[in-house]
């Protein structure tokens, strides 16, 4: 019973001993961070998305580390933060729970009969399909309940790459689930403005990629946000950045 203390450490120890040189540097002393954010070609608006979700990036993660503001020169040596967003729908293109409940059903139904239960193939996938189509209608409309509006589908993919290493530093999947359920409500005379929703959804996707970060680099939540300038700027005239958001975040 006295080993089971430091049996609990190995995975952390490993974890800690296979880090990659430049990783764990990195770890200890991050160095500035730029960010870039690419949507699909032909997305509607995307210099506009662009620029909102870069922005939103921005903010967060310079609670964090020091950050590179839109339109500086990042330093020597500088990582940078690449986000590729692969997909930017409507939620309206997420099956319907009875789209759902049959395509589970027929699945259910078939491995069943194919397995021997032929009699009780049509049961097992009614019963199934039911649950999965009840789910998914349950999920949809907690989703709604909750933040007043249909969030859009954003999934993505995360890098965190740094000159002179030939791998990512970091990389990440964030998947659409997560985005929603990190997004905030919003009042009834907003729900309805696209400019506002669009706005959510970029800050509940910075609050997924930088929680992850965060928790990966093990860094800690600065009280000031912190932007880097270039060499020879004034210290009365701060490089520009992003509207700050509030200091406390329940999300955090």
């Amino acid at each position: 019973m006295r080993r089971a203390p430091f049996l609990l450490l190995v995975p952390l120890m490993l974890a800690i001993g296979c880090a990659r040189p430049e990783v764990e540097a990195f770890r200890r002393n991050p160095g500035p961070v730029s960010v870039s954010v690419s949507l699909p070609a032909g997305l509607a608006d995307r210099e506009a998305f662009q620029k909102e979700y870069a922005s939103a990036l921005r903010a967060r993660l310079a609670t964090r580390v020091v950050v590179v503001p839109e339109g500086v020169k990042p330093p020597m040596g500088a990582a940078e933060l690449q986000v590729d967003i692969r997909d930017l729908s409507p939620a309206a293109g997420q099956p319907s729970p009875a789209t759902v409940g049959v395509a589970v059903g027929a699945s259910v139904g078939a491995l069943s009969a194919a397995s021997g239960n032929r009699g009780w193939g049509v049961v097992d996938g009614l019963f199934w399909g039911l649950w999965a189509g009840t789910h998914a209608a349950w999920a949809q409309e907690h989703t709604r309940d909750r933040l007043g509006y249909r969030p859009q589908v954003i999934r993505a993919q995360v890098r965190l790459v740094q000159p002179g290493n030939p791998e990512p530093l970091w990389t990440e999947a964030i998947e659409p689930s997560e985005v929603v359920e990190a997004m905030d409500p919003l009042p009834p005379g907003s729900r309805d403005d696209d400019g506002r929703i669009r706005e959510e959804e970029a800050k509940g996707f910075a609050r997924v990629v930088v929680q992850k970060l965060s928790s990966d680099f093990h860094w800690m939540r600065l009280t000031d946000q912190h932007f880097y300038q270039e060499p020879g700027a004034r210290k009365d005239n701060p490089a520009p950045g992003p509207d700050p958001e509030p200091k406390k975040d329940p999300k955090d």
